[in-house]
């Protein structure tokens, strides 16, 4: 099951609160940034928009209760990159436990007129996967889509409590 929020990271000079989609029982968690991490996240943003390319970094977090904490952001190099300056197999490499919990990426191409993609794509959901099944462990992820907005989802996160997968 997945939590998932969505909702402004403004200028996160304080620790910032994405507020959650729905209530906790039914597996959603509200997301925050430290100073720290909301910084990084708006030149993650910035970077992006200056290039008209999509960027990616490694998040690091903690699940506790409903809530998920991102505490730190590694901004990484476009290297391989595809059309849209992202590269799925260095942040899954690069971006796995002990030192990560996911990935945060943006979204600059516009999707509609007025703004870009609000939400993970299909090819989102596969690079997801793919972190899952390299590091076996639940997953924080982000997708960046303006200046103020992200959409956040934390996999495992059932009822506030935090569920460790099987090994195979």
């Amino acid at each position: 099951m997945r939590g998932f929020a969505e909702g402004l990271f403004g200028l996160m000079l304080a620790t910032t609160s994405l507020p959650a989609q729905s209530g906790a029982s039914d597996g959603s968690a509200t997301f925050r940034f430290s100073a720290e991490a909301g910084q990084a996240v708006r030149a993650l943003w910035d970077t992006s928009l200056a290039a008209q390319q999509e960027r990616v970094a490694c998040l690091k977090a903690s699940v506790g209760n409903d809530t998920v904490l991102v505490t730190g952001i590694l901004l990484l190099e476009p290297v391989e990159a595809d059309s849209m300056g992202a590269s799925a197999t260095t942040s899954i490499e690069r971006c796995g436990p002990p030192d990560w919990s996911g990935t945060i990426h943006t979204h600059v191409a516009l999707y509609t007129d007025e703004r870009p993609s609000m939400r993970f794509s299909g090819q989102d959901r596969v690079v997801m996967r793919m972190w899952y099944d390299r590091w076996h462990a639940d997953g924080v992820f982000c997708v960046v889509y303006s200046d103020r907005d992200a959409r956040c989802e934390a996999d495992g996160v059932v009822g506030g409590v935090r569920s460790r997968p099987e090994r195979s």
